[in-house]
């Protein structure tokens, strides 16, 4: 058996974007990791007779639109064009590709980043794009003088709002996702330029739109508004309550109707899960489906080798109004159903691991989009995700092998789980990977690897770095300990208490690791985690000198600093720690690792990212600088051009690296020489 090696991820298809027509038509976005281009490769497949067939080759499709039996999708392809885009000037072109043989034909373009589009009829649609006003401010007519207007402005930064940039997206002061109504050859914004839209959807058969958003000039609140555009242009504020509500999803269910997910967030703050209702937005008609706050409405299960697919997927409805959608329960995700008449909440799935995203389907003997069955990109077990199509009484049935090849023949170390109880009397689910070639009489050296979050989960399916460390000669331990997701909101909520019950949990987990396999060298532990996987990396290093090594991921260690510096700082500080600023000081500091960093002792790694926005390189240096001034060793490694995604979706040759990295600073001393 091969082993798994440091860029086995290149072997898998990353299939995401679910799409049918109105005609049960299916297709979807396959990507692949080149390192030969140190990029991914992201072309349109069809689903036909069950079987993926790649209908693109341009390697840059990132988004597509059924219009009837066509697809319309952007793609930058002139050469023209192309130089154009890289003088950093916003073009989208529009590709429509036809059923049969035959090239993609242009369709329309527009000067701007479009991020969404929803198609009323040929000529007439919806979409949202990125407005920026410096961009607005640009001649038109004159490229050249654009070019280098713009090349001006980028030599300086002007900050007047917050947050002023963004994980993923750069520097993103006074830009916002705006909507746009397009009709007859004619471009007409719906939205004003400081509205930011998150989400929109048509409402079928009617040429209206519901969108969520919020507006702002100086600073973001975390609440957002409901707005329905009708079909004369007039926009009117339907949210489910006057201020200070966050809607998360929703769907059309009849005349004027909508199931709406959403939350006050005053019993567990911003983690709070949405609850559901049945809403007339035109009578101001509410009832309550479920207010448990037990129901996430997504997958936060974690793998390295997924893509597309996270939080607020498509909700789907089929013909008797009955609503799916995807939910995390425990250590898997699965598909779930509202019955608005009965008020009542089923799990569809049998299986356990990851669904990252479905939509409504045939029966084998119907047409494809019927609704009778679903077709969901899944994770079971070991293998890659697949294609799967998913009864409603929960049978299933893989459709695709597209990445078989990535498993077969190399040596997996299946993930063993089991449980224990913590102080509170929860149960906690952890698991061991093995090491490649076990032999019960040696002794191994083992890697703590702790999830971000905190509010998501680990669960069995693969995980590329984890296999690969297996097969370095290390076993792997991971668990879900308070405050991760699946539990309910209760569990989740360690608001005011990072680096307790979350600490004790996972220290808890790596003594009875010990004790069931005493196979693993004690003296020869060592501890890893991104985001709040990395918080708790820093952390552990100041609170226990049980580690011999430590690599301290994306990480944060001052949650003064990250207050004032980071997307989500300004609110999310003072959310989970329970205090602000200037009032709480004291509680910030103390659960800072960097108040700690004196004790720590364990040769530390740092990897962090120059625009990771979300827990900004600051956290990183911090921590990195201080054990360096107390004459701990320790190294960091900061990626150029990569984000708080690193691990996930970095350029490939630089998640390679990161790898390498950290296999390097365990191997230094962790293995026996």
């Amino acid at each position: 058996m091969k082993p798994i090696a440091i860029d086995h991820f290149c072997n898998y298809l990353f299939p995401s974007s679910l799409k049918s027509n109105e005609n049960g038509r299916i297709a979807f976005i396959g990507k692949r990791a080149s390192l030969e281009d140190n990029k991914y490769l992201s072309d349109l497949y069809l689903l036909e007779n069950g079987k993926p067939v790649k209908l693109t080759a341009s390697g840059g499709i990132q988004a597509f639109y059924w219009l009837g039996d066509s697809l319309v999708f952007p793609d930058i392809r002139k050469e023209k064009d192309k130089a154009y885009t890289e003088k950093k000037l916003p073009l989208s072109v529009l590709q429509r590709l036809s059923p049969g043989p035959g090239e993609a034909q242009e369709f329309v373009r527009f000067a701007m980043t479009l991020t969404d589009m929803a198609f009323v009829s040929e000529n007439e649609f919806f979409f949202t794009a990125v407005y920026d006003p410096r961009i607005e401010r640009l001649p038109a007519d004159d490229e050249e003088k654009a070019t280098k207007t713009l090349k001006e402005e980028n030599e300086y930064i002007v900050f007047d709002e917050i947050p002023f940039w963004r994980n993923g997206e750069g520097v993103t002061n006074k830009k916002r996702n705006r909507l746009y109504h397009y009709s007859g050859g004619t471009t007409e914004a719906v939205t004003d330029p400081f509205t930011d839209v998150l989400k929109f959807s048509l409402i079928p058969d009617s040429g209206r739109v519901i969108f969520i958003s919020t507006r702002f000039t100086d600073k973001m609140d975390t609440s957002n508004e409901l707005f329905l555009h009708e079909k004369d242009g007039s926009l009117k504020n339907i949210s489910f309550e006057p201020s200070g509500f966050d809607h998360q999803n929703f769907i059309s269910a009849g005349a004027d109707t909508i199931v709406l997910q959403g939350t006050d967030r005053k019993e567990y703050g911003l983690n709070q899960n949405g609850d559901f209702f049945l809403y007339n937005y035109v009578t101001g008609e509410k009832t309550v489906i479920d207010d448990s706050h037990n129901h996430n409405g997504y997958n936060s299960v974690g793998s390295d080798v997924k893509m597309g697919g996270g939080q607020g997927p498509e909700w789907q409805i089929d013909k008797t109004g009955i609503v799916y959608f995807t939910e995390t329960i425990d250590d898997s995700s699965h598909i779930m159903s509202i019955d608005p008449g009965t008020r009542k909440l089923s799990r569809i799935t049998a299986e356990n691991g990851l669904v990252q995203e479905f939509i409504l389907s045939g029966g084998p003997d119907t047409n494809e989009g019927s609704g009778d069955s679903f077709i969901a990109i899944a994770m079971r077990g070991n293998d890659g995700p697949e294609l799967y199509r998913i009864e409603k009484n929960g049978r299933e049935t893989r459709l695709t092998t597209m990445n078989a090849g990535a498993i077969e023949g190399y040596a997996v170390s299946t993930p063993e789980s089991f449980t224990f109880r913590n102080e509170a009397g929860d149960e906690i689910r952890g698991w061991i990977i093995k090491p490649s070639g076990f032999d019960p009489v040696a002794q191994y050296p083992v890697i703590l690897d702790i999830h971000g979050g905190p509010k998501t989960v680990y669960g069995s399916v693969f995980f590329h770095e984890m296999q690969y460390w297996a097969s370095c000669g290390y076993a792997v331990i991971f668990c879900n300990p308070t405050g991760s997701d699946g539990k309910g909101a209760k569990f989740a909520d360690i608001r005011g208490k990072y680096g307790t019950v979350d600490y004790n949990d996972i220290m808890t987990f790596v003594d009875k690791c010990l004790e069931r396999n005493p196979w693993m060298d004690a003296d020869r532990l060592g501890v890893t985690g991104g985001s709040y996987g990395g918080f708790m990396t820093n952390w552990v290093i100041g609170h226990t000198q049980r580690f011999k090594a430590a690599a301290a991921q994306r990480s944060i260690s001052n949650w003064l600093s990250l207050s004032n510096t980071t997307d989500i700082g300004y609110y999310f500080s003072q959310d989970q720690i329970g205090e602000d600023l200037w009032s709480g000081t004291d509680k910030l500091w103390w659960h800072s690792p960097l108040k700690y960093a004196d004790r720590v002792r364990t040769p530390t790694l740092f990897i962090h990212s120059d625009e990771d926005y979300r827990c900004w390189m600051a956290e990183g240096l911090q921590m990195y600088s201080a054990l360096k001034y107390h004459g701990v060793d320790a190294r960091m490694c900061l990626f150029r051009g990569e984000n708080h995604e690193l691990s996930r979706s970095g350029l490939p040759k630089h998640r390679i690296r990161r790898l390498d990295e950290i296999m390097k600073w365990f191997d230094k001393y962790l293995k026996c020489t």
